[in-house]
């Protein structure tokens, strides 16, 4: 079922360009190196301020006391985590991104080659020609789903993963590259700011958990 979800994002920078601080709140002018992104699964703009009129989250309002709070933000249409995560990190709609919801149906690529732990069927790969299949881009196809980690043995923190423990078994297959398995970077249309920090020589810190678990979102993880 779809369901409609707002996601506040608090980008907590010193420094960002002139023109995106034109429905800032709270710039204050400072000058820094680093943006810490949270974003809060459900959380309405209006739910973040009742909170810290309330003091109900000191530790948002602590942060939002340094940052920087933006006022003119929509969420993606439609609302919902891929989407959602994909507006913040790129700043496209779900028609530039090409990605309209976690699993969806794709008229070119191929079935992964085994089953995710979501249920899209594995199947064959037949090169040169459209394919099509249901993808998926979030636990289903972590190693191992039922860990925090994702499963892959690399990952020495219980708590802590990332894109090595992608299978790539279980991702969707391009027929026109040799049947090779799409990695989320590569199925989304539009660069991400993690592809730009990374071409451009930075280093980030990623860590997205969802609600249910060992729910991860992995679709804007990428190597560097």
């Amino acid at each position: 079922m779809l369901e409609k979800r707002l996601v506040t994002a608090l980008f907590l920078a010193a420094s960002l360009g002139s023109a995106s601080l034109l429905y800032a709140a709270n710039f204050n002018g400072a000058a820094g190196q680093h943006v810490l992104l949270i974003s809060i699964d459900g959380m309405h703009a209006l739910d973040y301020a009742n909170c810290v009129s309330a003091n109900t989250c000191p530790t948002l309002k602590a942060l939002g006391n340094t940052g920087i709070n933006y006022t003119r933000t929509s969420t993606s249409r439609p609302s919902d985590s891929f989407p959602g995560i994909n507006a913040i990190v790129t700043g496209g709609t779900p028609k530039t991104v090409g990605a309209y919801y976690d699993v969806a149906y794709d008229r070119v690529l191929a079935p992964p080659i085994n089953t995710t732990g979501n249920g899209v069927s594995g199947g064959t790969c037949v090169p040169g020609q459209p394919n099509g299949t249901r993808t998926e881009y979030e636990e289903g196809i972590d190693i191992d789903q039922t860990q925090l980690t994702g499963g892959s043995p690399l990952y020495t923190n219980p708590i802590d993963g990332g894109y090595l423990s992608i299978d790539p078994t279980k991702l969707p297959r391009d027929p026109y590259n040799n049947c090779s398995p799409v990695y989320p970077w590569n199925f989304i249309r539009a660069n991400t700011i993690f592809g730009v920090i990374h071409y451009e020589g930075g280093g980030q810190a990623c860590r997205l958990f969802g609600g249910f678990g060992s729910h991860r979102n992995v679709e804007t993880e990428q190597p560097g």
